[in-house]
């Protein structure tokens, strides 16, 4: 089953919930753009780690076990589809089985309050107070370029977990 990248790419987009309407613009404007989504074919598992074959025979995208757990693939096998989405970096964002949808991610706009130096957290201040958020092992390495005090927006995964996260203006 071939997705075409523009279909993922904008169901992506319309599923984001941005936090309040002064924060759309925002939000819109700094993720527009950085996601691409693609489909791919697992084609093992070793040790738990998933390997999927991609279109056009671009290189093996591997997902940890940890990874598969968190999206709900733990029980995948060899031939199933899945869907992912990465950065305009090609880091792995999300992935989820073929047929569902990258549902409940939603955006945060606010200010870096504490990002943890091993990447497992951080703390966002928002007009509603401070909000603390796990960190993906992929998008920790991100936190590096990225003072505290920067106005930040961070997408969160269904599992509120931080995927992504860029300065804002």
């Amino acid at each position: 089953m071939r997705i075409s990248r523009h279909i993922i790419v904008l169901a992506s987009i319309m599923m984001v919930v941005p936090v309040s309407s002064a924060a759309v613009a925002q939000a819109d404007e700094v993720m527009m753009g950085v996601h691409y989504g693609f489909s791919g074919v697992i084609s093992k598992i070793e040790s738990g780690m998933l390997f999927v074959k991609t279109p056009d025979n671009l290189q093996m995208r591997t997902i940890s076990p940890n990874k598969a757990d968190r999206v709900g693939l733990h029980e995948a096998k060899p031939g199933d589809t899945v869907l992912m989405m990465v950065d305009s970096g090609n880091v792995l964002l999300d992935v989820t089985k073929a047929g569902q949808a990258f549902a409940d991610h939603r955006m945060i706009v606010g200010t870096l309050h504490y990002a943890d130096p091993y990447w497992n957290e951080i703390q966002i201040s928002t007009p509603e107070g401070f909000e603390r958020f796990d960190v993906d092992a992929l998008a920790g390495s991100k936190l590096s370029v990225i003072q505290d005090g920067a106005p930040v927006t961070v997408e969160l995964d269904a599992d509120n977990v931080m995927i992504d996260i860029h300065r804002s203006r």
